[in-house]
């Protein structure tokens, strides 16, 4: 468990320096754009690439199956589940349409794959890789669908990500009996490093332009954040653990199914909520709400797995 602490130390310190740096104005709402563009672009690719290089087991491939297997049912139960719940439910369509995308897609990549690196080594970053597949299968399908607000599903966007193709890359070069030479697999890893400091330092600085007041009075926000960071990765808990009675998983494998789904809402919801004006300010309340609850719920399920794994 110190291990764990030690994590969410650093992740503290990163998002506390891009809270001050927003704050004294080193960072702007510009400078926030360029960084991620650069985490999304390159960064964070070289990173999901490096976690190709851990060793090659059957139990990992296996590992590597289950997780999709899971991923592909979350996603698909979820957007069911919400999309009945909230269809007799008295709210402004927009609002509804938010409501299911914040709670279903959460930031796998910006927390995401970080934590999962940061708590479970490479291994853990892949079975990251194979799980945000499944999140950009739906995500550029369903939620790009219920956002433009007409049939336009854009399945081939997947493979305009330079993640989604990094996510690919990685699968083939672990499944080959192939690794980097030393000095390749190095230059990767340093390229990779900056992930977390940078992501976290985004996420920071998003932060400080919260406004507060409308923040903490929109209830709507509340339960999304319930569901997200609470009811959904304790039904994946209680999933997994049932499952591991008849599917033989590595503890690492159950650990990062059930924290994909404890993950805060994703950022992605606020850009394409804007783009195409579906209550775009309920949705940066919603997404910056998980943000800042996530300090507290994260800790507790990476205890979780721990203990119960």
């Amino acid at each position: 468990m110190v291990q764990v602490y030690i994590v969410f130390f650093k992740i503290f310190v990163f998002l506390a320096l891009g809270f001050a740096l927003n704050k004294t104005k080193v960072i702007d709402a510009a400078a926030e754009k360029a960084l991620s563009k650069v985490l999304l672009t390159a960064v964070l690719p070289f990173m999901i690439l490096n976690s190709s290089q851990h060793t090659y087991s059957s139990e990992a491939v296996t590992g590597m199956v289950t997780c999709a297997a899971f991923g592909i049912g979350y996603y698909a139960l979820t957007l069911i589940i919400m999309r009945l719940s909230l269809k007799k439910v008295n709210m402004l369509e927009d609002e509804r349409r938010i409501m299911v995308t914040c709670t279903v897609f959460a930031n796998t990549g910006f927390v995401g794959f970080p934590l999962m690196e940061a708590l479970f080594g490479a291994y853990g970053l892949l079975l990251a890789a194979v799980y945000n597949l499944c999140y950009n299968l739906f995500f550029y399908t369903y939620a790009v669908y219920l956002f433009s607000r007409k049939p336009k599903f854009k399945l081939l966007e997947i493979f305009k990500n330079p993640v989604s193709l990094a996510s690919i890359l990685a699968i083939v070069l672990f499944v080959l009996p192939w690794r980097m030479p030393a000095f390749l697999g190095d230059t990767f890893k340093l390229i990779g490093d900056m992930t977390v400091p940078l992501s976290m330092m985004i996420m920071g600085s998003m932060l400080a332009s919260v406004k507060i007041k409308k923040l903490v009075t929109d209830k709507k926000a509340y339960v999304v954040s319930a569901l997200r960071l609470i009811i959904i990765p304790a039904v994946m808990l209680g999933a997994v653990w049932g499952a591991s009675f008849f599917i033989p998983m590595l503890p690492e494998t159950k650990s990062v199914v059930v924290m994909m789904c404890a993950l805060p809402c994703g950022s992605m919801n606020v850009m394409y909520s804007e783009n195409h004006d579906v209550a775009p300010h309920f949705c940066a309340r919603t997404v910056s709400l998980s943000m800042i609850f996530m300090l507290v719920t994260l800790m507790f399920w990476a205890w979780a797995v721990k203990a119960i794994f």
